[in-house]
Formats: C-alpha cells, structure tokens, sequence
C-alpha cells in the first residue's frame, strides 16, 4: 500500500516528485505512466493520486473518470503547467479534487498532498473558484449547468451555493441555522442529483450556472 501513486509519462517528473515527496514528506510514492495507472491504484490503494497532465490534458480526463470509477476514495489530483480555465474546469468535472501546477515550491506539494489525503480540497490560487465562476459563465456550458442546478430544490440550491463560495458544512450550518448532520444529509442529495463525485464537481456546476445564495434567475 502507498500514500500516493504519481502517474507521469515522463520519468524526470515522476522521480523528482517521488524525492520531494518521499524525503520532504514521508510519503511511500509509487510511479506509473498512464497505461499503468488504473492496475497501480487497484494495488496500491493510495490516499492520493497526482496525475501530471502536461499537454496531455484530453488523455487525462478520461483517465479521472476511470480512476474515479474505480471508487478506491483515493483524492484525485491533476498537476498542470498552467491554470487555463478549461483545463481547471474539465479536471474538476472529470473527478479531481485538487489542481496543482507545475511550478509550486517542493513544500507546498508536500503541504498539498497532506491536506488532499485528509480529505481537503486543493486548488491553486490561479484555479481559485471565482476563476471558475467567471470563466464559465456565458458560454454554452452555463446552459447545461443552468438545466442541472434547476433539477434542485430551493433549499438545495441556496447550499450548493454556498458550498461554491468554499464554505465547510459547519459554516453553512451556521448561516442558515440548522445541524451540520442537515447540511451533511443536503449535500449528499445534491451530489446525487447533481449525478457528481465530490463537493468541487458541485461547486464548478454552481459557479457555471450563475448561482448566489440569494436565487438563481
């Protein structure tokens, strides 16, 4: 078993992250390249799954999904070269839960793989959710979410839009004076609803569509 599987189809990435990790971190890292990737998850189960999607973006969406499919509860992670809206968007909707770039410091990866394996989300600043927010609105994929939000009902559509402004399940549970165990049974419907993975995929979905927390037009 590992704490985090690195898949990289070029072994200069796979073995500089596998040092940081390993002597930074203390992590126990195993590399694979993509055609390998979903046999190293089944057997290693690792907490954390950092695939490097250097140019090779449209082979690494359908590499999330599978792995996501796999539901290992292994947090997915994309490490691209830089944070153009499309390629956040596309990786969040594929099922990662985190967006590092290429350049971050070694001990913010570090710092960044420890909160994605207690189960944080993850994105860097240049992938932050108001980038997410204005770069999908107005385009064709606004539409969609728009049809996908409305399926929810007005309660669940005021938590996902709050759950798109990052809040945690306390907060939420604060602002709108119910249990957190209300809002945890809330979010679990929307995903459901939703038909999404995570509380990110939702998010994206709420910032496509336009929604505040006061109504969605």
């Amino acid at each position: 078993m590992a704490d985090v599987l690195v898949v990289a189809e070029e072994a200069l990435v796979s073995i500089g992250i596998k040092m940081i990790l390993e002597t930074m971190g203390g992590f126990t890292v195993v590399a694979a390249d993509r055609d390998s990737a979903l046999a190293a998850a089944g057997e290693h189960r690792p907490a954390v799954v950092l695939l490097d999607a250097h140019a090779t973006l449209p082979e690494t969406v359908p590499l999330l999904t599978r792995l996501r499919d796999l539901e290992s509860g292994a947090a997915l992670v994309v490490l691209a070269t830089l944070a153009a809206p499309s390629t956040v968007l596309e990786s969040l909707r594929g099922g990662a839960c985190g967006f590092l770039l290429r350049d971050s410091q070694p001990e913010q990866l570090v710092a960044a793989v420890r909160a994605l394996a207690s189960g944080v989300t993850v994105l860097a600043p240049e992938a932050s959710s108001i980038m997410l927010g204005a770069a999908c609105r107005g385009t064709p994929a606004a539409d969609s979410a728009v049809d996908e939000i409305k399926q929810l009902s007005d309660r669940e559509q005021a938590i996902v839009g709050l759950v798109g402004q990052g809040l945690t399940n306390a907060e939420i549970a604060r602002r709108l004076f119910v249990s957190d165990s209300t809002v945890k049974e809330y979010v679990s419907v929307i995903l459901r609803k939703l038909g999404v993975a995570n509380r990110v995929q939702a998010a994206v979905l709420a910032y496509a569509a336009g929604l505040t927390t006061d109504d969605l037009d």
